[in-house]
């Protein structure tokens, strides 16, 4: 054991954390699962990378998905935070925008800000949009509010000037006041966190940044520390909403990127499924204890955005586009109005469903399944714990009273509402864009993915089902098939025809060198840097860019042509219309630098086999209001080449998976299994 070396990484979900060990030896993904503890998110990971490894010299690279930075915004439990801001718009966060996204909802109220008009502090600067200095900076007026922060015990400071996204000159120096007079307070810098134009959404992006830095810096300090106290002397590395991964240390630096930490690994490794399957459109759902989230791959690439709204707040950092509700196995069901609702409370981790002995006694939808039998109580966790299913009973009969209903129908209930909520959270992302997911794959996992994918696929007419290997950890593995990432942009408003090519090349280059340099940071060396260039770009008048790559490395009159030329035709696909005698605006510039690290890809299996396999046992199973002799597979037994038909339950460490009737299952060279419909649905 102790000559052995792995690659790790560990995802943190509601109820359990997944760890992933990659042997390096025997090029073996091994599987670890543990529950998460909220009181210290760093106990499970610490818990469950000691269940395999004891010296931490043994583990060459290590990849962590974090949650503490979205769990303090989500709960409203981040940091005091003032905001400094140029004399004359200390109003600009308060009045946010006039738009009413929700035009005909009579309640709708804008989302509470984070900060008060009392937070806000004027500081005598001015740089015009040209790069042209106004006003200096005030070191007196940076001093008065330094005093003001000391004595109102902020803990975190977020400095957003007029203009700094075109020069941050300004920023840099009241960065350095505010380091002699609050040395020991967080300071977030706008034009580090969003350089872009656009006052309000830079302003709430970067307030967002400083409301979580200490929280995360406090977090990852520990990580850090209690994973060098076990001898541990490589980089911590931490997934990032736009997919790629940082050092801990730039992390700390803009913690804003690590706000979807969590379940974006799910999305890179549907990325790295795409380009090993030759998929080029996967959903994919990531259901576990607590939540469901869904993303894309759309033509072969993660369905990235630039600007995103979260709870209201508007947010310029790359994120993967993910669908979240409250529907995973611990979702509670209750009654409402004398009808049946299912989450979005969960019984989490403590006390957990009814069904774990833990003490709850509330039905969740894992109790459904258990009283379905489409979880064999001896089996799950790979028989690691045994489910009380008397106790799942109980608790689901204390809505199946009072609703009139047996037992049985009342569990029917519940898994038929949480289908048709993740049915409708995947219509978020598609249906409402004008994509039809019946042209897409639906993979599933997640601890309870594979267990409710085959009957959503049957909401949304998907033909097809691909449940990994080791679907419970997924995410966690999908983090080892990722890059160092960094993201960069600039602020360049010009039409096509009138573009400055040579400024456009300047900016990029200056972008290179500002990645590069972080990237070094990373220890990644020129060789393994790789950059991608593009424009947000849009026709003259509209509101709303599309992001368009450049093609090859050069920026010259040729580029832009055909920079162009692409824009028309990604503006036909989305919007189902283009004009190409219309005007063309370039608005921004985006650079993403890539530091590619080793990534192993998985190898196809050496064993395969026509034969049907052999179930380990049978047990009765309910699916469509009629009991059935549902056959009982292992997963590990499975052999490339095999084929068998639901009704059927595949048990493994990580997840169950339900293969309801009329469904057929292949398991590929990759060892994933394939559902497929037995008939097509009449339309």
């Amino acid at each position: 054991m102790a000559n052995k070396k792995y690659r790790v990484s560990a995802d943190i979900g509601g109820t359990f954390t997944d760890i992933v060990f990659y042997d390096t030896e025997t090029g073996e993904y091994l599987e670890g699962k543990t529950l998460s503890t909220p009181e210290n998110l760093s106990d499970a990971i610490i818990n469950g990378i000691g269940e395999r490894i004891e010296d931490y010299r043994d583990i060459e690279f290590f990849v962590h998905g974090t949650t503490s930075g979205l769990n303090a915004f989500l709960e409203r439990k981040g940091a005091r935070v003032a905001l400094l801001t140029t004399k004359g718009f200390r109003d600009v966060y308060e009045i946010a925008r006039g738009n009413r996204p929700q035009m005909y909802n009579f309640r709708y109220q804008k989302a509470t800000p984070l900060l008060e008009r009392l937070d806000v502090f004027e500081i005598e600067e001015r740089m015009m949009s040209e790069g042209r200095e106004l006003i200096p900076v005030s070191e007196q007026s940076i001093a008065e509010a330094a005093e003001k922060i000391k004595k109102g015990g902020y803990s975190s400071v977020a400095v957003c000037f007029i203009n700094a996204y075109d020069d941050p000159s300004h920023e840099l120096r009241a960065e350095e006041l505010l380091k002699k007079y609050l040395p020991d307070t967080s300071v977030s810098l706008s034009h580090r966190v969003a350089r872009e134009w656009r006052e309000y959404e830079r302003t709430s992006t970067t307030v967002i940044n400083a409301y979580i830095a200490p929280i995360v810096q406090k977090y990852l300090d520990s990580l850090e520390q209690r994973m060098a106290s076990r001898n541990y002397e490589k980089n911590v590395h931490i997934m990032q909403s736009g997919g790629g991964v940082i050092t801990a240390e730039i992390a700390k630096e803009t913690p804003i990127q690590t706000l979807l930490s969590g379940p974006v690994g799910g999305a890179v490794g549907n990325q790295a499924l795409s380009e090993l399957l030759g998929y080029k459109n996967l959903i994919g759902v990531d259901m576990g204890g607590t939540s469901y989230d869904v993303s894309m791959i759309v033509d072969g690439r993660p369905d990235v955005s630039t600007e995103v709204n979260l709870e209201g707040f508007p947010i310029m950092v790359p994120m993967v586009n993910i669908y979240t509700i409250g529907a995973g196995g611990g979702s509670i069901a209750w009654i409402e109005a004398g009808g049946l609702r299912v989450g979005p409370r969960s019984a989490g981790s403590v006390p957990g469903p009814a069904c774990y002995g833990r003490g709850g006694k509330q039905p969740t939808i894992t109790d459904a399944n258990a009283v379905l039998g489409h979880i064999d109580p001896e089996g799950f966790l790979g028989g690691r714990m045994t489910l009380d299913k008397d106790a799942a009973i109980e608790a689901i009969r204390t809505v199946s009273e009072p609703l009139g209903m047996d037992v049985q129908e009342t569990a029917e209930g519940i898994l038929k509402i949480a289908d048709a909520k993740m049915a409708d959270a995947i219509r978020q992302l598609t249906v409402r864009k004008g994509i039809d997911p019946r042209e897409f794959v639906l993979v599933a996992f997640g601890g309870a993915g594979p267990m409710h994918a085959c009957s959503t696929a049957e909401e949304l007419d998907i033909e097809t089902v691909l449940m990994p290997e080791m679907p419970g950890i997924f995410s966690a593995w999908g983090m080892l098939q990722s890059d160092i990432r960094q993201d960069l942009s600039r602020t360049m408003q010009s039409t096509a025809g009138n573009l400055n090519i040579r400024e456009v090349a300047e900016k990029f280059e200056e972008m290179m060198g500002e990645a590069m340099a972080l990237l070094e940071k990373q220890h990644i060396t020129k060789d393994q840097a790789e950059f991608v260039r593009s424009a947000d770009m849009r026709y003259l008048g509209q509101e709303y860019t599309v992001r368009v790559n450049f093609a090859g490395e050069q920026v010259d009159e040729e580029a832009v042509r055909a920079l162009t030329e692409t824009f028309h035709q990604l503006h036909q696909q989305i919007y189902g219309h283009s004009n190409r005698e219309g005007e063309v605006e370039i608005v921004t510039l985006r650079l993403v630098g890539l530091g590619r690290l080793d990534k192993i890809k998985k190898k196809k299996s050496e064993i395969t086999s026509s034969e049907e396999p052999k179930p380990s046992k049978t047990m009765k199973a309910i699916f469509f209001g009629k009991e059935y002799d549902a056959r009982i597979y292992q997963r590990k037994d499975l052999i490339s080449g095999q084929t068998f038909s639901g009704p059927a339950i595949v048990e493994e460490f990580t997840t169950t998976s339900v293969i309801p009737p009329n469904w057929k299952v292949t398991i590929d060279s990759y060892r994933n299994m394939v559902a497929s419909r037995m008939y097509k649905k009449e339309v």
